[in-house]
């Protein structure tokens, strides 16, 4: 091998090394972040490192730390291992994936959030006042950036140990709901089937930076007559006894 070619990749190595060396804190400023975003102390370099706190609302993640994949590099990525909290610990946010940014955009593979649900209901346009309690879990096999949202998204949503309160303040038991995530058409799109006990058969899209909800309710026989009475306030019962939704 020439001195010329021994030179090139001595200096590129050297380059290299020195980007992936320096400070998170100065990484991050070349960032655009949203203001409802707020971060914490950075420590570390972008091979590895931690932020003490991420707000995002109501949200709040304890120390999100980091670690570059350098085997990715290879191959024009940035690949980290994220992981935030603990998964033990229901009443906070919690976060473990495995994200990557190429040519191509974003994209997350294996990765896990659960997320408080009285935390992120403040967050969402609810056509009824109502307080609930459990955990959204959200488990991401694969998602790849598109426009305006996604490319491909392959994944599961859930509400575990699901409450919900009624307007007498009697909490209901809703034990677990599920859902599927997909991409359409560049939107994430969540999908009930309505085998539930408040026979929640939905689809939610996420569109320009909306929610848009559509679909139908119908509550189990066992459910306590309050919870009958009150779908009266979403409108009138199909042919079927379902109650639409939309908001």
């Amino acid at each position: 091998m020439s001195k010329t070619k021994l030179s090139i990749i001595g200096v590129s190595s050297y380059l290299l090394f020195m980007l992936l060396c320096t400070p998170a804190s100065w990484w991050l400023k070349l960032v655009p972040l949203p203001a409802s975003l707020h971060l914490g102390a950075i420590s570390g370099t972008l091979w590895q490192g931690d932020v003490s706190a991420v707000r995002y609302q109501q949200l709040q993640f304890s120390s999100v730390s980091w670690h570059l994949n350098g085997w990715q590099l290879l191959t024009g990525k940035l690949q980290f291992a994220l992981q935030s909290g603990s998964a033990q610990q229901p009443s906070q946010p919690y976060l473990k994936s495995n994200a990557s940014y190429g040519f191509a955009g974003a994209a997350l593979q294996h990765s896990l959030l659960k997320l408080p649900v009285a935390q992120i209901l403040p967050m969402l346009p609810l056509p009824l006042p109502v307080d609930a309690s459990g955990e959204l879990v959200l488990d991401i096999a694969q998602f790849e950036q598109g426009q305006p949202w996604c490319s491909n998204l392959q994944g599961n949503a859930s509400w575990q140990d699901a409450r919900l309160q009624t307007p007498t303040g009697t909490w209901l038991e809703l034990q677990n709901l599920f859902g599927e995530l997909r991409c359409d058409n560049g939107t994430v799109v969540l999908t009930t089937d309505g085998n539930n006990l408040l026979g929640m058969d939905i689809k939610a899209v996420i569109n320009a930076e909306q929610l848009l909800v559509n679909g139908t309710l119908k509550p189990d026989d066992a459910m306590p007559e309050e919870v009958h009475q009150a779908m009266q306030f979403l409108g009138k019962a199909d042919a079927q006894g379902r109650y639409p939704i939309r908001f």
